[in-house]
């Protein structure tokens, strides 16, 4: 089951690398085929909080109005007890966030690189993977 998380994690990967995130066309994509759970609701409606339980940290942009202008595909991958924790983007390859208030910085920085301070909302992901010891359920995709 690992092989099968680990294989799933690295196609979303690419996926998003080679720009292929899922956005209609006529013909089904290789995103469209990967397994997911999406987490909607209304604007406030209490999604973040929801990410933020399972992961265990506070990392996500907090505000009035709309704050989440990208989609954000998120992939937990649990480490060896002992291990320091921390987070990394795609965009950002190799490097390595322990401050989690740094992992909320960088996405809505990332998020005004790609769509302005205009408030614009994107369909063009963040893809965020954080590594942790921690927690009871086995991370895997999310």
């Amino acid at each position: 089951m690992d092989n099968l998380i680990s294989l799933v994690n690295k196609i979303q990967r690419a996926c998003t690398a080679l720009g292929d995130h899922g956005e209609a066309s006529a013909l089904p994509t290789l995103w469209d085929s990967l397994p997911a759970i999406a987490v909607v609701g209304g604007q406030s409606s209490g999604k973040s909080s929801v990410l933020e339980s399972v992961v265990g940290k506070d990392f996500l942009p907090r505000g009035s109005g709309i704050v989440t202008r990208r989609p954000l595909v998120l992939q937990l991958h649990k480490l060896d007890e002992g291990s320091r924790e921390y987070a990394e983007f795609l965009h950002l390859p190799r490097k390595r966030f322990t401050d989690f208030a740094a992992v909320r910085k960088e996405i809505a920085d990332e998020t005004d690189r790609e769509t302005g301070r205009s408030k614009q909302i994107s369909s063009v992901p963040i893809h965020l993977s954080i590594y942790s010891p921690n927690g009871e359920v086995q991370y895997g995709i999310l």
